[in-house]
């Protein structure tokens, strides 16, 4: 019993060691392969390969990611709303989402994702990453990437066409968030901004009949955010 007590102590000596490396916690560690089964898992295996791309950029580019020292090669999964990137020994695996590793911003486009939990305009709630467009005061405004899959189909006759199965971007959507409040989809008209802030009703109201708001202008979401700033 005295030997193995030796042995474990010995050992845990060796991964507390380990783990503080370059006084980094192993937890940290994002791009050590040891650490494969906690923080990241290799992508799944495509046995069709659809025409287009489930990617924002397809190529890997090099990336900082919260609270690991060292950038990374990257790119970002919009169907599947993840990271893979490149680990020392070449393989491409995918960051699992936790908040310890968000925000994440490609260093070359500047481009700054957050992992978020935000509210749909059907009420649901949902986890994913969102790109920084617009920060003032107390409100944020992102876009969200989109990506539909569309399944192949065979033709069965032959007066039948096959359809190969394919990846196709969709139009963005863009939530805002406000502090110690929550993150919302962006309304797509006055009567849901309204309704996210009735108690502004009045002074939303009188703000509509002064300004020409297109809710699907860049810009005029932009007046939005500095308006309820505002309030």
């Amino acid at each position: 019993m005295k030997k193995i007590s030796i042995v474990c102590v010995v050992f845990l000596s060796c991964i507390s060691v380990h783990a503080q490396f370059n006084g980094f916690n192993m937890k940290y560690e994002v791009l050590d392969p040891s650490t494969a089964g906690k923080i990241f898992h290799n992508p799944l295996k495509e046995t069709v390969h659809p025409q287009g791309d489930p990617y924002v950029n397809v190529h890997f580019q090099w990336a900082k990611i919260e609270r690991v020292n060292q950038k990374a090669l990257m790119r970002f999964n919009a169907y599947a709303e993840e990271f893979e990137f490149i680990s020392p020994k070449g393989d491409t695996l995918v960051l699992d989402k936790l908040a310890d590793f968000s925000p994440i911003e490609f260093t070359d486009t500047q481009s700054k994702y957050v992992l978020n939990t935000y509210t749909l305009h059907n009420g649901k709630n949902s986890t994913g990453y969102l790109k920084e467009l617009f920060v003032e005061g107390q409100f944020t405004l992102y876009s969200k990437d989109n990506v539909t899959y569309y399944e192949g189909k065979e033709a069965k006759t032959t007066l039948e066409t096959a359809r190969p199965a394919k990846y196709a971007k969709a139009k963005e959507s863009y939530f805002f968030k406000k502090e110690k409040v929550g993150v919302f989809e962006f309304p797509t008209h006055k009567k849901q901004l309204i309704n996210l802030f009735p108690s502004q009703k009045e002074a939303l109201e009188a703000y509509f009949k002064s300004e020409s708001i297109d809710f699907d202008f860049p810009a005029d979401r932009i007046k939005i955010i500095h308006f309820l700033n505002s309030l």
